[in-house]
């Protein structure tokens, strides 16, 4: 049976097209980019920084399920698409999927998101 495993520190709600919902709580386990910062300059006293982000090295725990639909930020979604080639451990896991908070949000009265109607992998 395929499940959602939400990687993400957030409770992720999804809107199904009937109008019920899913309600995906965090896994427990959140996988964030690692960021390494280089000081550039400084303006009026404020720093600007240079930012690069990695995947952490024991990328491989967080994906364990075979059987588990991932969920992840979309910042960490486009960051393994461009690092295919140096984890190719990764290329086994066939749904690691992002919430849709473009087209696809649900937003409240206020336009803050309260949900998802889908979610999205990139090509």
């Amino acid at each position: 049976m395929t499940k959602f495993v939400n990687l993400t520190p957030h409770k992720i709600t999804i809107f199904r097209s009937d109008g019920s919902t899913i309600e995906v709580e965090p896994s427990g386990k959140v996988f964030r980019l690692e960021e390494s910062d280089t000081l550039i300059a400084k303006v009026d006293g404020v720093e600007i920084v240079a930012r690069k982000f990695t995947i952490p090295t024991e990328v491989k725990q967080f994906f364990d399920d075979t059987n588990a639909v991932y969920i992840v930020s979309l910042p960490v979604l486009m960051a393994l698409k461009t690092i295919e080639k140096q984890h190719p451990e990764l290329m086994d896991i066939s749904w690691i999927v992002a919430p849709d908070t473009g087209s696809g949000a649900v937003r409240d009265e206020q336009g803050r998101i309260i949900g998802t109607k889908r979610l999205i992998i990139l090509w």
